[in-house]
């Protein structure tokens, strides 16, 4: 049987792959391989070790967790062939599979946080077994500096693969002069285990997904001592870069990066950060701070997928190691220890004055103006404030992922939509359109939905609890998120959170979902569309002249006038003047029109009728039953689709 053994516990960090760029172009082969994986634990009694069944990364014949670490240029390429190496799958395919655990030897990537195409960075297509992926991904020449990561997102598959490992980080490298860009840098991917049920976490133990799978790879965790015997799981294990409570070493008054981020599909963390050294913000989800931030009161929260970049000065050289904290569970996740300056290196690392301010020049990507687009989104499945409709990111028909909810309305995740705009019932969004979403939370849940958007970040605007809700007494500052703030990723608290971001550069399906990924195989995903609407007018610049191009043109003018901007629906003014493009004179025509055919039509029957008086009666008795059928059953539908909107806050 393969296997890949991480380093023991408590010992210092092991150094990671790096894949760097050639000529600008970044060149990988990635296997994904089925490996028995062995962890050696500490605080678990002599010897013990952590094993279990997964699927990883294998660069140049070596498996690890995390995959290694992908080095991107802006204005680059990022060539990557994926093959998957691992068994054949057995499970039946049903659209019930669509909101459930399915797929579980398929895989593809995201690249998570790069600002790319959607149709070069595309989770609709995965690759089977034995079949390969090719990527060409192709990086903005302005696309800020900074930390990201890439991941498997099959659906279907998502949670179970990246919670066992399929992950890796992805930098995009400075090549500016800035402060920072000459400091050393240290990656830390923190990520968890689920082996049991937690008051801290939403997501599934392995032991319920190996369930779900049937005998389709089962992880089979398990935790034995030097004695071969078997220990009790606990609820979650957490690891950073695969190894167990590392100990990182910093330079004793050298300015030091550490960039964390919690590659997780479940939970998130509160940590808390040694006050014997100085901790400094400099960016947040791969996007710099304009100015950096002193941590002062030495914490930081993650949602899943959070990344933070922190400048890190010890002055002191203390004893011991300096323990960095998951705070709820007052679980160690790793140990800083200060070492002393290499003989001859002293005096030569670089003095900086905080705060720091950053001089990228302002990305277009990230500009947010006024918005022009307007949308409501929501996790709650409760009445939500007018105006309606919304978009519900879906739960499946079982509703699992609202255990405690007693309304659902069955809405989930169906695959790819394309191009088709009825697809989308109202969310097409113009390229370079800024957009402002109302996003509502799950008033059943203490423990807020995580909402990840694909291709662009966001900007938080600002949070509204829900009055007796259950985050009625809480800010997003308690989430350490302030207004501002450019985030991929954010929890989403029970009231009305508003976000706000550019559909830039890039046309086509945009995906957005809930980043606990046990509820985003299950069916909370979904997807808007950015189309641009100059290229049928440049097209037909190209193709035609003179009045037929004045026509089309005007046509088109017609037509994006039913485009609205308002949450799903068209403008009332507009649907009054507008219909299929008509002018309010074709339109009065065309209902005339209407009126004299159907005036015509009436009088013929009412001639046929008289010739046959027995049908006549004979239908008109059918008619009447047949209107009070339906009568009956609208009343009783209308009655179904009002009751999970009682009582609503």
């Amino acid at each position: 049987m393969l296997m890949v053994s991480i380093p023991g516990s408590c010992e210092k960090l092991k150094p990671m792959t790096e894949i760097f760029p050639s000529n600008g172009d970044t060149f990988l082969h990635l296997t994904v391989r089925a490996k028995k994986v062995s962890i050696p634990l500490r605080g678990f009694g002599k010897g013990a070790v952590f094993t279990y069944m997964g699927r990883l990364y294998e660069y140049g014949g070596v498996s690890s967790i995390p995959g290694p670490i992908v080095h991107i240029r802006a204005g680059g390429r990022l060539f990557l062939t994926l093959y998957n190496d691992l068994g054949e799958q057995m499970y039946e395919e049903t659209m019930e599979s669509m909101y459930n655990y399915h797929g579980v030897n398929e895989t593809n990537v995201h690249f998570h946080g790069i600002h790319a195409d959607p149709n070069e960075d595309d989770v609709f297509k995965t690759a089977t077994p034995g079949r390969s992926l090719k990527y060409k991904l192709h990086i903005p020449k302005e696309h800020l500096p900074g930390l990201h990561w890439y991941h498997t997102h099959a659906h279907g598959s998502s949670y179970l693969l990246l919670m066992g490992g399929l992950f890796g980080p992805l930098i995009v490298d400075d090549t500016t002069n800035q402060p920072l860009s000459s400091l050393p840098s240290i990656v830390l991917m923190i990520h968890m285990y689920r082996l049991g049920t937690s008051t801290l976490c939403d997501g599934s133990p392995m032991q319920t997904v190996d369930i779900a799978i049937k005998n389709n790879m089962s992880s089979n965790p398990t935790i034995k001592d030097n004695l071969g015997k078997e220990l009790k799981l606990p609820s979650d294990l957490f690891f950073v870069n695969g190894q167990h409570k590392p100990i990182v070493e910093i330079v004793k008054g050298q300015s030091t990066i550490l960039r964390l981020a919690f590659a997780a599909g479940s939970c998130h963390l509160n940590i808390s950060l040694p006050k014997e050294c100085e901790f400094h913000l400099s960016a947040i989800d791969g996007i710099p701070l304009n100015v950096s931030r002193e941590l002062k009161e030495r914490w930081l929260y993650f949602t899943t997928a959070t990344r933070y970049d922190v400048i890190t000065l010890c002055v002191e050289k203390p004893k011991e190691e300096l323990p960095i904290v998951f705070n709820e569970a007052n679980e160690t996740i790793l140990f800083i220890k200060v070492v002393s300056p290499v003989e001859g290196q002293k005096g030569k690392h670089q003095k900086l004055t905080f705060p720091l301010h950053s001089h990228y020049n302002q990305v277009k990507y990230l500009r947010i103006d006024e918005p022009t687009v307007l949308r409501d989104i929501s996790f709650s499945q409760m009445g939500i404030p007018s105006p309606k409709p919304y978009y519900v990111i879906g739960q499946g028909t079982n509703c699992t992922s609202l255990e405690n909810s007693t309304t659902c309305y069955h809405e989930h995740f169906s695959g790819r939509k394309g191009n088709h705009m009825c697809q989308y019932n109202g969310f097409v969004i113009p390229l370079n359109a800024v957009v402002e979403a109302r996003v509502f939370g799950d008033p059943t849940d203490d423990i807020p939905h995580p909402l990840h958007l694909h291709v662009n970040h966001f900007v938080f605007v600002r949070f509204t609890p829900r009055k007796g809700g259950q985050h009625e007494n809480t800010s997003m500052m308690n989430y350490g998120i302030y207004p501002g703030e450019v985030r991929d990723t954010i929890p989403i608290l029970d009231g009305e959170t508003i976000i706000r971001w550019r559909a830039a550069t890039f046309t086509g399906e945009v995906v957005y979902h809930c980043h606990v990924l046990t509820h985003e195989d299950q069916g909370m995903m979904t997807s808007y569309l950015v189309i641009n609407e100059n290229i049928g007018n440049n097209r037909r610049k190209e193709k035609m002249g003179g009045k037929e191009e004045e026509k089309e043109e005007k046509e088109e003018v017609e037509n994006k006038k039913m485009i609205s901007t308002k949450p799903g629906v068209v403008d009332d003014l507009e649907s009054i003047f507008y219909f299929g493009g008509l002018k309010r004179k074709e339109l009065i025509f065309l209902v005339l029109s209407v009126m004299f055919f159907l005036a015509a039509f009436i009088a013929a029957l009412i001639r046929w009728f008289r010739k046959n008086p027995p049908e006549f009666g004979q239908w008109v008795r059918r008619r009447k039953d047949d209107v009070l059928t339906r009568l009956h059953n609208s009343v009783n539908a209308n009655e179904m689709e009002r009751t999970p909107l009682m009582g609503s806050a």
